[in-house]
């Protein structure tokens, strides 16, 4: 209550967290519930003389979004001050806005209790957390805080109250506008978040025994929000935290893992997916090419159709010992056939078995090419003895048949 110009006039805070009734007839001003007296917001100031309402005159801004957010920051970054060495209860749900909170009242939070909301298994196993990590104590299931402050987040919630819709027929809308003098073209898109305020704010009606602290309950914080340029792009609670106090991104509400979790659980499906991406033979092109020139191999071969020949090698690198790789190749016309391997290493050569038309060779003898004398087919089948997962022992496996005039 303040006076000036010679009248008495009344002010509330900025979201009306307890509700202040007037009645302009009788001329009263009661905190009693009722569902036929207007109430005030922050905006709106009531003379206590005539107990019309007028607003509180704000400048429009010319900041930029970008200062209007450092701006929001700088609004918040110090309220912790305030509670320094009082009785704080903080009202925890697993939402960024509690992440937010945390972050504004971070240092005030050591020995102040926590108060889970919801008795799920992943709100308990994050309770646990923050209050190991804040040398916090929670409050006992079904028990009511007794501390002086309450902390709460609802009003941090600010762009769902810009959404709701208005549950308001023409005419009431129009008296709503007119009440709150809203009726300036100006402040009509004010309409919806102002009455959501005052209608859907969840704790608005509650008893409440202890004060109660949300950081947005700021006018100034509330006027520079509004005045947001692009405000579906403006997350403050996202700036909040990544700001003020990145590492409470190290714990994710909505799963119950802290980063170092999802980092060993996402390297495990990751290596998992590259397994599976080994499995997976990007060969039907070349399959489709080979049978185009009347060429027949196998589906687990790759390679390149060469001028009158073919290279051929494993499609993928994951290799079994049970895997038969075969190519038949039909002569064009007369000549010799050139089959040529490139692995060398004589050590090693027997691993990799070579039948050509019936005849087993190890696959190092066709190192420095082989010419056959044939028919007008060549059928090779090629096998490993031993299970192989290595682009190396993949690259072993290259065969080349090619005619020779």
């Amino acid at each position: 209550m303040f006076k000036t110009d010679n009248s008495w006039k009344l002010i509330t805070d900025a979201a009306g967290m307890t509700p202040v009734y007037f009645d302009a007839a009788e001329k009263i001003v009661t905190v009693h519930n009722t569902d036929t007296l207007p109430t005030l917001n922050g905006l709106s100031i009531l003379d206590l003389e005539d107990f019309t309402l007028s607003r509180i005159s704000i400048t429009d801004s010319r900041l930029t979004d970008e200062r209007i957010e450092r701006t929001v920051l700088d609004l918040v970054s110090n309220q912790y001050k305030y509670f320094l060495g009082k009785d704080l209860t903080l009202n925890f749900r697993r939402n960024k806005m509690n992440k937010a909170i945390i972050s504004i009242l971070g240092p005030a939070l050591m020995d102040q209790t926590l108060n889970l909301r919801e008795n799920d298994e992943l709100t308990v196993k994050i309770g646990n957390w923050m209050a190991r990590e804040y040398k916090m104590n929670i409050l006992e299931e079904d028990a009511e805080p007794s501390s002086t402050y309450l902390a709460n987040t609802h009003l941090m919630n600010y762009s769902s109250y810009m959404k709701k819709d208005i549950e308001l027929a023409d005419e009431e809308l129009d008296n709503f506008n007119s009440l709150y003098n809203l009726n300036d073209e100006n402040l009509e898109a004010r309409s919806s978040i102002e009455y959501n305020l005052l209608h859907k704010l969840n704790y608005r009606n509650e008893q409440k025994p202890m004060l109660i602290y949300d950081p947005f309950n700021v006018l100034a914080i509330q006027e520079i929000i509004y005045s947001f340029k692009d405000a579906a792009a403006f997350d403050p609670l996202t700036r909040i935290n990544k700001i003020m106090h990145p590492a409470i991104d190290f714990y994710d509400f909505s799963e119950g893992m802290t980063l170092l979790q999802k980092y060993t659980k996402m390297k495990k499906q990751n290596q998992k997916m590259s397994e599976e991406l080994k499995k997976v033979v990007v060969n039907q092109e070349f399959l489709r090419e080979a049978e185009t020139q009347g060429i027949s191999v196998s589906e687990n071969l790759d390679g390149k159709i060469l001028d009158k020949g073919i290279t051929v090698h494993p499609a993928s690198q994951l290799i079994s010992k049970d895997d038969i790789y075969e190519m038949t190749y039909v002569k064009n016309g007369p000549g010799m056939i050139l089959v040529e391997s490139y692995f060398n290493n004589p050590k090693n050569a027997h691993r990799i078995k070579v039948e050509l038309n019936n005849e087993l060779f190890n696959i190092d003898e066709f190192l420095e090419g082989k010419f056959i004398q044939s028919g007008s087919e060549i059928n090779i089948k090629m096998y490993y003895e031993r299970n192989y997962d290595a682009a190396s022992w993949q690259k072993a496996g290259k065969i080349t048949v090619k005619e020779i005039d």
